[in-house]
């Protein structure tokens, strides 16, 4: 195809946004740099000229360097389509390991008490800055490395989206407590979460990951909290974890590591250094 006209008329601007339009009726929501060049063979300049053009009008995001996502009519206020429809979008092409965690993974299992302002993803990408397109903030926590780490998918329209389970999740709550929001959040979204955990899973993960200090804190947590709907499960967890923690030689670690030991009471049950207060909002 050839066109008569410059890119930078009416005109040729049109032919941008009929391709936007003709990808999104074929069920098509994004593209790459090379793709629009080829399909409308067009220059690079013409087609640095066209995507200016779309982005500046709100109708393209470009999440990473080379790719470019449809924003349809309905999602232009938020500036971007829903981080779940866009994670799957930019970890294909980045051919990254990754799975939705933390504040944003407790959504998929009933914790939406504490949702948070910004969409979390552990990934084995290093990407620098957290990916801000309005009201949509995709926040990246590096892990170097994801193999074997259970997960679970969720259908979106695309594709599927890799959560981490509910005993990877807990997990991580306290591995990275600040990027949870500090211990009383953990404590809200343990609330909700408990109800999901299955323990021997959770024992077995904390002893392949070498994670068994949550294993401490969680039951400490556990046992001083109230959880949402079932009781009786959270009772059933926290028999398991203290049986399982007395067959173990733990040292003490501090509730929050971050803060120091010095001067606070201990619980010799979960071994655990007692060194900040924690409330739940449920």
């Amino acid at each position: 195809m050839s066109y008569r006209f410059h890119f930078s008329t009416p005109k040729g601007h049109a032919v941008f946004f009929d391709y936007l339009e003709k990808l999104r009726m074929s069920g098509r929501v994004h593209f790459t740099y090379q793709e629009i060049i080829d399909e409308l063979s067009i220059s690079e300049n013409a087609a640095k000229t066209g995507l200016y053009r779309l982005k500046k009008a709100g109708n393209i995001i470009t999440p990473i360097k080379g790719l470019y996502v449809i924003v349809p009519p309905e999602h232009k206020p938020c500036g971007s389509i829903p981080p779940e429809e866009l994670i799957p979008i930019i970890m294909q092409h980045l051919k990254a390991d990754y799975y939705v965690g933390l504040l944003s993974a407790g959504l998929f299992y009933g914790a939406t008490h504490q949702k948070p302002a910004r969409f979390q993803v552990i990934t084995n990408q290093r990407i620098k800055h957290p990916l801000d397109f309005g009201a949509v903030v995709i926040e990246l926590v590096h892990k170097e490395s994801l193999e074997g780490l259970p997960t679970q998918d969720f259908v979106v329209s695309t594709g599927y989206l890799k959560v981490s389970t509910p005993e990877l999740l807990a997990i991580d709550l306290f591995k990275y407590s600040k990027r949870a929001g500090g211990i009383s959040h953990i404590a809200t979204v343990l609330s909700e979460l408990a109800p999901s955990i299955d323990e021997n899973k959770l024992i077995a993960l904390a002893e392949e990951l070498g994670e068994i200090c949550q294993i401490q804190r969680l039951g400490f947590m556990l046992e001083r909290i109230d959880v949402l709907e079932d009781e009786d499960k959270k009772e059933q967890i926290i028999a398991k974890l203290a049986e399982y923690i007395e067959t173990v030689v733990r040292p003490y670690v501090s509730l929050v590591p971050y803060i120091s030991k010095t001067g606070h009471p201990r619980c010799k049950k979960w071994k655990i250094v007692e060194n900040t207060h924690f409330e739940s909002d449920l």
